[in-house]
């Protein structure tokens, strides 16, 4: 019971001090560049942006794939993040150090030498932003991603399972991808 009720207060307190704590975090609209780096073997360059009012993280992303065994690909994607938790870790420096995470949405698309793909995936982007001169922000994040539905040229699939190609594939399923860039709040 004393469980309960300690983890009782610790929400109630949490969910009081959440405007306090967003407030500390810029307002407005943002847009931004980012590099990522996502398994298996790929690159990619993006923008990043938010609209002032919309409670979602955009990113829009231009992507490279290269093999050791020598195929590549490139493709586009689109997401969209709501950060459902976002909280001040401290200072470094003259810099807020804030954590954030939440529940987004990707539709990629992939196109190679006798491949092409189209998916939708779930994803929950992890990251830490370091707010730099009140409206720059640099950030870092790890994003893992569950494939929800794909179709191209290995046929239908769906949570990684292909029945008319491979079958079901840990790397069809899992996406994982670690990002590094900057956002300017205006």
């Amino acid at each position: 019971m004393k469980k309960i009720i300690l983890f009782t207060f610790i929400i109630i307190i949490s969910l009081s001090s959440y405007n306090k704590l967003f407030a500390n975090y810029p307002s407005g609209s943002a847009a931004g560049f980012f590099i990522r780096f996502s398994f298996p073997s790929q690159t990619s360059l993006g923008i990043t942006g938010k609209f002032e009012g919309i409670p979602f993280m955009f990113g829009g992303i231009f992507n490279i794939g290269i093999s050791s065994s020598g195929w590549s690909w490139f493709g586009l994607s689109a997401s969209a993040d709501w950060w459902g938790f976002t909280t001040k870790l401290g200072d470094l420096g003259k810099s807020d150090v804030r954590l954030y995470l939440g529940p987004g949405l990707e539709a990629i698309t992939g196109f190679g030498n006798k491949y092409w793909n189209i998916e939708a995936a779930f994803r929950m982007p992890v990251g830490v932003s370091f707010i730099v001169d009140r409206d720059w922000e640099i950030f870092l994040q790890i994003t893992p991603g569950l494939s929800i539905i794909s179709i191209g040229s290995r046929g239908f699939g769906t949570f990684g399972w292909y029945p008319s190609y491979t079958g079901w594939t840990f790397a069809s399923f899992f996406r994982f991808s670690g990002d590094f860039g900057f956002r300017y709040w205006f």
